[in-house]
């Protein structure tokens, strides 16, 4: 497989499962919203953690004075300016898939392609206006309809494997980052048995777990629900099973590409595995759970850089036949197609008409 099309494939996966993440979040505050109650309640205290979750809070500064929750959504979800909004995020994984058409399923295309077109489409953008669940919903059932396609027209082989680690190490990122949304929170369950923190539950929900945690724990205790969330590998969206799965992804990739040894990423995968899988969830509260949250988002962008370094960048370099040019230093992601290219294209047609 050409470097540049595992590229393009790795991050198409990372850029729906981007989108799909950014609408569980959206949803999951409305819903905390409403089991807060509408009446005297501060629309930041809600609003602001989302921000601070998707590391757009300086951006939207830029934009908005105040925090509140239809300029939120609005930034989130469909300005094409931010090139983070769940409407980039789509686009830049379309455009990703056309850059690859020839190596995909017919399935896999139309559906990328059709959520594109929704969004982008008065259709979308009303019912984004006017009914904004309908419209997360909607973009969720397109990232569930093209991960089934996926799993279900793709052969096992290098192209089914880029597309899982790309998948799993977004979805552990962005599930570190709603965690650490919660690291300032009391770990005391309030007085009452029945009482339900609203924010620890409304994270069970902002990642599907809500069903699965009570299947096994009757109280909502939040020191649990971390544990559940962060180290058991049997739940899908956990950052350990995630990070499991793109262990046994890299081992496949490392050995169609022939690569002997221990190469960087599979170290560096394999240690954060290791690593999960012996710990509790007592010496991650020691540690502190922002701390513990910062050194794993850290080596997990470690991660995504060796395999950038392995697969892409090396991959490019290898095929030099001069020893002697010189070589840039090229960023991780650096040849996959971006959101804001259409736009950018769009703007210079617009000033050269001008």
């Amino acid at each position: 497989m050409l470097s540049r099309v595992a590229d393009s494939i790795y991050w198409m996966a990372r850029y729906v499962e981007r989108a799909e993440n950014l609408s569980r979040l959206l949803l999951s505050t409305q819903d905390l919203l409403l089991d807060a109650g509408a009446e005297g309640v501060d629309e930041a205290q809600f609003w602001q953690p989302l921000l601070a979750t998707t590391g757009d809070e300086e951006a939207y500064s830029k934009l908005h004075k105040k925090i509140k929750g239809k300029d939120v959504t609005e930034f989130l979800a469909v300005r094409s300016d931010n090139p983070n909004s769940m409407l980039n995020s789509i686009r830049a994984a379309r455009e990703n898939a056309r850059t690859v058409r020839d190596q995909i399923s017919d399935e896999i295309w139309e559906s990328l392609n059709s959520l594109r077109l929704f969004v982008e489409s008065a259709e979308g953008k009303a019912m984004h206006r006017t009914q904004s669940a309908a419209f997360y919903e909607r973009v969720l059932r397109g990232s569930y309809q093209f991960q089934g396609i996926a799993d279900s027209t793709t052969p096992r082989g290098e192209i089914w494997h880029f597309l899982r680690l790309g998948t799993c190490l977004e979805r552990a990122d962005k599930m570190s980052r709603l965690l650490d949304t919660c690291s300032g929170l009391s770990l005391e369950l309030p007085p009452h048995a029945q009482a339900r923190p609203l924010r620890w539950a409304a994270l069970l929900r902002s990642c599907s777990a809500w069903h699965a945690f009570q299947a096994h724990h009757r109280r909502l205790d939040p020191s649990r629900i971390i544990a559940y969330l962060l180290l058991d590998e049997t739940f899908p969206r956990s950052i350990a099973c995630c990070v499991a799965e793109a262990e046994t992804a890299l081992k496949a990739l490392c050995a169609d590409a022939g690569l002997k040894g221990m190469p960087l990423p599979l170290r560096h995968v394999g240690r954060l595995r290791a690593d999960l899988a012996y710990t509790t969830v007592e010496e991650v509260l020691a540690t502190g759970l922002h701390e513990y949250i910062d050194d794993l988002q850290l080596r997990l962008n470690q991660i995504g850089e060796a395999i950038f370094q392995t697969f892409v960048q090396h991959a490019e370099l290898s095929q030099l036949t001069d020893d002697d040019a010189p070589v840039e230093s090229v960023a991780p992601g650096a040849y996959h197609a971006h959101a804001d290219e259409d736009l950018q294209v769009q703007q210079q047609q617009q000033q050269q008409q001008q």
